[in-house]
């Protein structure tokens, strides 16, 4: 009962914190042809995740980890802009693919490597 509400405590935190800098982001992105802010939660999301997953354990690990990071970053808003760049551009899609994916895994390899005992 207490990893449920670890959890339900991180994505009250994570999701709105989402909401946020996705309002943010669009204010202050580059260009409206990228998605910067689903770049932003996600690789920060990941970034988190992998110094959690290094500094943490139990329930402390599970409300970060899937509630928090969980919450925080978006799968489904991935493959959204996925979808919606494959009909608008084919050549930004393999950009965002790509560098979303690559940065999302250096951030958690990066934060889990600098933060491990």
């Amino acid at each position: 009962m207490i990893e449920i509400l670890a959890i339900a405590l991180g994505a009250a935190i994570g999701a709105p914190s989402r909401f946020i800098l996705d309002r943010w982001m669009a204010g202050h992105a580059p260009t409206k042809r990228f998605p910067w802010s689903l770049l932003l939660v996600n690789v920060l999301g990941s970034a988190l995740a992998g110094a959690a997953f290094a500094l943490t354990t139990g329930s402390l690990r599970v409300f970060l980890l899937v509630g928090l990071c969980g919450s925080l970053t978006t799968f489904s808003g991935f493959g959204w802009e996925m979808h919606q760049l494959w009909s608008r551009s084919r050549t930004t899609f393999l950009i965002a693919l790509i560098t979303m994916t690559a940065a999302c895994i250096a951030a958690f390899l990066v934060f889990y490597l600098a933060f491990r005992s």
